[in-house]
């Protein structure tokens, strides 16, 4: 059997745009934005040296990792698609524990169950899950304004550090159950309430 039809695992997406969006994100509220240009530009190149002058299993495993070509990530896909249909058929959604990895939900009718904000859409509908989402905007938005308007050091890094807690969560929302984590959610949501504080009486 060849190297490219060998079974190979996808790297994982999530993590990885995670990471360097988180970042860049970070670079950009620090206003280190010549630092942001060239690491773009480092990582480009890095990129593009890796894809065509590496070995073939390293370009393949960008390839599929890019392409969703692996069990995997046709799981995610699969489990999407499962929960779009669920809330385009049932827009007020269809009850608590019929989604996601808890160990409520009994896995042999669970719908969907990879991605965060299609389980609260189809657990409780459209209505909770564009709220859910629009609170970790405002929460970021928020914790951005508190770091870049408050001239109190101690104000700035919570706000710093909420802001990029929140936005590096988003894109591993979209991939899994990530709420499950209670040291996950309860930390971070802590975080954003202290900066929400801080946000409404100091600015």
């Amino acid at each position: 059997m060849s190297s490219r039809e060998a079974p190979r695992e996808a790297a994982s997406r999530a993590s990885m745009f995670s990471a360097i969006l988180t970042l860049v994100f970070g670079l950009y509220l620090s206003k280190n934005y010549k630092i942001i240009l060239s690491s773009l530009f480092i990582v480009t190149a890095g990129f593009v040296y890796v894809y065509f002058f590496s070995s073939d299993d390293l370009r393949y495993l960008i390839q599929d990792t890019i392409t969703f070509q692996n069990t995997s990530s046709l799981g995610h896909l699969i489990e999407w698609i499962e929960g779009l249909i669920s809330i385009y058929e049932n827009p007020f959604g269809v009850g608590l524990a019929m989604s996601g990895n808890a160990s409520g939900v009994d896995q042999s009718i669970k719908i969907g169950g990879e991605n965060q904000f299609l389980i609260y859409g189809v657990q409780m509908g459209v209505i909770s899950m564009v709220i859910y989402f629009l609170i970790l905007i405002k929460s970021i938005y928020n914790s951005s304004k508190l770091y870049l308007n408050s001239n109190n050091i101690n104000h700035k890094s919570v706000g710093f550090i909420t802001a990029l807690t929140k936005f590096g969560l988003l894109i591993p929302l979209f991939t899994a159950n990530a709420e499950l984590y209670l040291f996950v959610a309860f930390f971070s949501w802590y975080l954003v309430g202290q900066s929400e504080r801080l946000y409404n009486t100091k600015l």
